[in-house]
């Protein structure tokens, strides 16, 4: 577990992971978003222009165009909500053994820090920055679950608000996988605000 370094007399870092969707997950999902990118690059800034200066039907370049593009816009609607890795801010006092750490995690404060890490277009870490009140469970059967991709969405309405117009939104959905938490104890912070009405 990648961990930063612990300041003297602290038993565990400021910034501590408690979930990692794996490795091997993550990279091929990595992948498969740059391989998608080359993908529309080849069928529709090469083969599409091709079709068209050599005069072929508008069916034919139609489908040579969809070829590039249907892959792209599925892999990036599918796997934005992907959750690699969950990073909790811990205070002072709660950074100097397990028994505390635990104590801790069961009376989490609604202000703690949460940084959650998705990926780009391009494969690229995306770190959403947030506190966990920001968190509440997806409702089932709505729009909320992005076609069952999505189990934790936010507001991102006040976020969004202060960006400039041409940055991409900030991410609303998670796709938070069950059974991936390293830190028992991070973890149960996640799932005592869960258990406390309707936010992790």
């Amino acid at each position: 577990m990648n961990q930063e370094s612990n300041p003297p007399g602290s038993t565990y870092p400021e910034r501590l992971i408690i979930y990692h969707a794996g490795t091997g997950k993550t990279t091929f999902l990595a992948c498969l978003k740059v391989t998608t990118l080359f993908i529309f690059g080849f069928f529709d800034m090469i083969m599409t222009p091709a079709y068209i200066s050599a005069g072929e039907t508008l069916t034919k370049t139609a489908g040579i165009a969809l070829c590039g593009l249907v892959p792209a816009l599925y892999v990036a609607w599918s796997t934005t909500p992907f959750v690699a890795a969950i990073h909790l801010h811990l205070p002072p006092y709660a950074r100097h053994s397990q028994a505390i750490l635990e104590r801790f995690s069961r009376t989490a404060p609604p202000n703690t820090r949460l940084d959650v890490t998705t990926m780009s277009l391009i494969g690229k870490p995306r770190v959403s920055s947030m506190v966990l009140s920001d968190l509440r469970p997806a409702l089932e059967n709505s729009k909320e679950t992005h076609h069952g991709t999505v189990n934790y969405v936010r507001d991102t309405r006040i976020v969004d608000k202060g960006r400039k117009w041409w940055r991409f939104r900030a991410v609303r959905g998670f796709n938070i996988l069950e059974g991936r938490g390293n830190v028992k104890a991070g973890r149960r912070a996640l799932e005592a605000r869960e258990q406390e009405g309707g936010k992790v």
